[in-house]
């Protein structure tokens, strides 16, 4: 190796220390950025509207369309996680004006959801129209829009068309062999009808007590067929005989204890605490989340996209809201400070944006998630940290640090003696 080589081979390494030392500043930074009171049960944290601020000219952009072409419904959830992180925050402020903007942003995704563009992917009816995928996240979201609003500030075909959709909704899971209906023909998933769920719990809160008999029926068939290795809800069952058909993972466990509390408390409990037991890991302090469980391996599709080591990024970003439904203020500060070091966050005069503002999707899932309060229950109050994750993390980074300042002083010496 020639000297020149040799040299231009120790300032490259000067160079790589710099930038090594340069990213563990701006890591130990952003851990800083996130203190961990700020985002209260019940309460807003500090960039969700800036969040929506981005995210809600992004989809008038037309960004949704990008998502529909990386999964079948990156369209819909784009834009209902976007209404329903606006319910929250209606729901948690105290601003009239902030209160005021929630409803009318909702009411904008109901009208999209509503356009040829949003019903696209849900031509076909199922035993409800356009099937129960469609008919609960909207349905819930309709809920939502009420429960913002005075009762003199309802309007008549909002009410009307909540008692119709919910009825639909609660006719046919009461004819279900199994309580749970179809998202497509013959496709059922049992996370989606827990959303359906919800929003005949939205319903009650709006008109008063008229399908916890829907409710307790769904929670009574559901007990009876839980997946005998995991004591877990499964990922899919056939719906006229609730027999399940892919066990438990964490693409859609993540959605059912978003849910479930607001439809079953006790049942949430147990539920939430087995995911935690058979799910989530820790990776350097870090709890993720397995797409499928403990000691089994799985592909990724086109729901999960690929799988890091078993670890579903979709699933981990959407943990995030199961802990706040069910308390869990450890995972859920976690997983949010996890989305500031690593999650590319930018902030601009337009919002704050992930992922260098390329997927609309991940943002509206953060949202969401980082807003989220029961909207027909008390929100339960999010448990403490009891080993703190960020004076682990600065004293690994001063440690490394400190290895890349030696390493970096002996090669800045050694280029000046072979100066000399």
């Amino acid at each position: 190796m020639t000297r020149v080589l040799r040299r231009g081979l120790l300032a490259l390494g000067v160079f790589l220390c710099a930038l090594a030392g340069a990213a563990l500043l701006w890591l130990n930074v952003r851990l800083v950025a996130t203190p961990a009171n700020a985002y209260p049960a019940g309460g807003l944290g500090p960039d969700i509207v800036a969040q929506l601020d981005g995210i809600g000219r992004r989809l008038r952009a037309g960004e949704g369309r990008e998502m529909q072409a990386i999964f079948p419904e990156g369209w819909f959830f784009s834009h209902m996680t976007y209404g329903y992180a606006w319910v929250n925050v209606g729901l948690a402020t105290g601003d009239p004006a902030l209160r005021a903007r929630a409803i009318a942003e909702t009411r904008w995704v109901l009208e999209r959801a509503d356009s040829p563009e949003g019903l696209a992917p849900f031509t076909r009816a199922t035993q409800v129209p356009h099937g129960v995928f469609y008919l609960g996240w909207t349905n819930r979201l309709l809920g939502g829009l009420l429960l913002l609003q005075a009762p003199a500030e309802r309007s008549t075909a909002d009410l009307a068309r909540l008692k119709t959709q919910s009825r639909q909704l609660a006719d046919a899971m009461r004819a279900s062999p199994s309580g749970n209906l179809d998202a497509y023909p013959g496709q059922s998933w049992p996370c989606d009808n827990v959303v359906a769920l919800a929003s005949l719990a939205a319903h009650d809160a709006v008109f008063g007590p008229t399908y916890a008999d829907v409710m307790a029926r769904w929670v009574t068939l559901t007990r009876a067929r839980l997946d005998p290795a995991t004591g877990l809800i499964p990922h899919a069952a056939n719906a006229a005989t609730g027999v399940a058909t892919i066990g438990p993972r964490a693409s859609t466990q993540v959605y059912i204890h978003a849910f479930l509390p607001e439809v079953d408390a006790a049942f949430a409990r147990e539920q939430y605490a087995r995911y935690r037991e058979v799910f989530v890991t820790s990776v350097v302090g870090f709890p993720v989340s397995l797409e499928y469980p403990k000691g089994s391996r799985g592909q990724g599709d086109v729901d999960t996209g690929p799988l890091v080591l078993g670890i579903g990024p979709s699933a981990t970003v959407v943990a995030i809201a199961s802990a706040r439904a069910n308390g869990d203020g450890p995972l859920a500060e976690r997983i949010t400070v996890l989305s500031e070091l690593f999650g590319f966050p930018v902030t601009k005069a337009q919002g704050k944006s992930f992922a260098l503002g390329t997927l609309v999707v991940a943002d509206g899932f953060l949202a969401w998630g980082k807003s989220l309060l029961p909207w027909t229950a008390p929100a339960p109050a999010l448990s403490d940290d009891p080993a703190s994750l960020r004076l682990p993390l600065h004293l690994m980074s001063l440690a490394l640090l400190a290895g890349i300042t030696v390493l970096a002083l002996r090669m800045i010496a050694t280029l000046r003696r072979r100066k000399a």
